[in-house]
């Protein structure tokens, strides 16, 4: 077990060395000073959160510059299930709103703060109720219900 892991690191590390110095080769060819954003992406996997990238242009918003973790959590005394929810903004220069994630009927045994996430119609909610998320913000609750929701982003506006 703990040899896979330590291969599986080697290959992660080797694999980001290659490309820093494809970007970095990039950059010299070019002429011109290169800025890249890392982005996070969706784990759906229900293990623990791995940190992929994706190499983005500065300048660029979309839905894409928002993400969803989402992991399990301990239960409820009552056995209920409980999930931690994490919506980042990883543009590291724009700010969004008007974000809205499906979620299918999302419900919570446990109330979840409506200023924070809040269902407005089938497969629609809303995050901080329309308003902004700056660069690297993030927005987290917890919500608990006999099985996961499929939380996605839908919609993104960008400043």
């Amino acid at each position: 077990m703990a040899m896979a892991c330590y291969t599986r690191m080697r290959s992660t590390a080797a694999v980001a060395i290659i490309l820093l110095l494809l970007l970095s080769s990039q950059a010299a060819f070019s002429g011109e000073p290169q800025t890249v954003n890392v982005r996070k992406l969706l784990n759906i996997s229900g293990e623990s959160v791995s940190h992929w990238t994706e190499w983005t242009e500065p300048d660029s918003c979309s839905e894409g510059d928002v993400v969803v973790y989402q992991n399990n959590a301990e239960h409820l005394p009552s056995g209920i299930p409980t999930y931690t929810v994490e919506i980042i903004n990883v543009c590291a220069s724009c700010t969004v709103y008007n974000v809205h994630i499906s979620c299918g009927e999302f419900a919570s045994t446990e109330l979840v703060d409506p200023s924070q996430f809040q269902r407005v119609g089938f497969h629609d909610c809303l995050v901080k109720g329309g308003g902004r998320l700056g660069p690297s913000e993030s927005v987290s609750f917890l919500y608990s219900n006999s099985f996961p929701y499929s939380l996605e982003v839908t919609n993104v506006d960008c400043e």
